[in-house]
């Protein structure tokens, strides 16, 4: 018996000490990462568009070039510049240029980028610290062309690309006229709880936090933003939640940060409350 007690205390040891290396590995080797930002079958060779644009390329690191578009307006001058974080699986020669006609419109001009190994970027979306310094230096780039610069940049982020949003208000926040977001959460745990009771994990949803790094903590540096804030966020979101959004605004400072929550499909609220959300972008301008 006592053999028998011994082999089962040694069995538990073994098992336990499997899963802690186990977390271990999937925390520092950032395999989460990889598993957020790689998407097959975005690549395209050729960029098409009817609007009027200028193309780039950004060296960032060794042999990686990022590939960003500034589409402009028409025929009226830009009273402002919007630099827009997309969603996870939308590149700059997809259906996501329409939602850029209304505020082209209106005369601000949008500038957006792909990220590694996505769209017309190379490189490999394998670690978000390389993402944020990206976003970053992009951000400054853009910034600091003369046709930009001498208006307001009003920061735009939805679903994935609202975390990167939110971090990019935080960190270059003297140089922002006001943040939008849409349908977009407050961590990466937050939304992996939301993927785990998805695929019916609910009893582990306890793993999430010690598996993913939480590189964008939205809810965190929501709170140092003092810049006009407005978050959208669908009631019937299916994708992320609605009470993730819910949980930036709490956080948020409610002086500087309106609440918008309207009935849509995940982050198609400009299509169905076109002249109110262009609205929301004019109102940050006149400020």
């Amino acid at each position: 018996m006592k053999k028998f007690l011994k082999i089962i205390k040694w069995l538990i040891i073994t098992i336990f000490t499997i899963i802690i290396l186990s977390i271990l590995y999937l925390r520092f080797s950032r395999f989460s990462d990889k598993m957020i930002y790689q998407m097959n079958g975005t690549d395209y060779a050729e960029f098409k568009s009817e609007l009027n644009y200028e193309e780039f390329y950004f060296d960032v690191d060794n042999d990686v070039k990022l590939h960003g578009v500034l589409f402009k307006p028409d025929s009226i001058a830009s009273i402002g510049t919007i630099f827009h974080y997309s969603g996870k699986g939308m590149h700059l020669n997809s259906s996501m240029q329409e939602s850029y006609k209304p505020l082209l419109n209106k005369g601000f001009q949008i500038f957006c980028f792909e990220r590694r190994g996505f769209g017309k970027s190379n490189g490999q979306a394998t670690n978000t610290l390389s993402l944020k310094n990206d976003a970053l230096l992009i951000f400054d780039k853009i910034v600091a062309m003369e046709n930009v610069s001498e208006k307001p940049v009003i920061i735009w982020g939805q679903s994935l690309g609202g975390t990167f949003a939110t971090m990019t208000a935080n960190q270059r926040q003297e140089k922002v006229s006001g943040l939008i977001l849409e349908g977009t959460f407050g961590s990466f745990p937050d939304i992996g709880k939301v993927y785990a009771n998805a695929l019916n994990l609910e009893n582990f949803k306890w793993i999430v936090p010690l598996i993913m790094n939480n590189d964008f903590p939205a809810k965190e540096e929501i709170k140092k933003l003092k810049i006009p804030t407005v978050i959208i966020h669908s009631k019937t979101d299916k994708q992320v939640p609605y009470e993730l959004g819910q949980q930036i605004f709490e956080a948020s400072n409610k002086s500087n940060t309106d609440f918008w929550n309207i009935d849509s499909k995940h982050i198609m609220g400009i299509y169905d409350y076109e002249d109110k959300y262009v609205g929301e972008f004019i109102k940050i301008v006149e400020k």
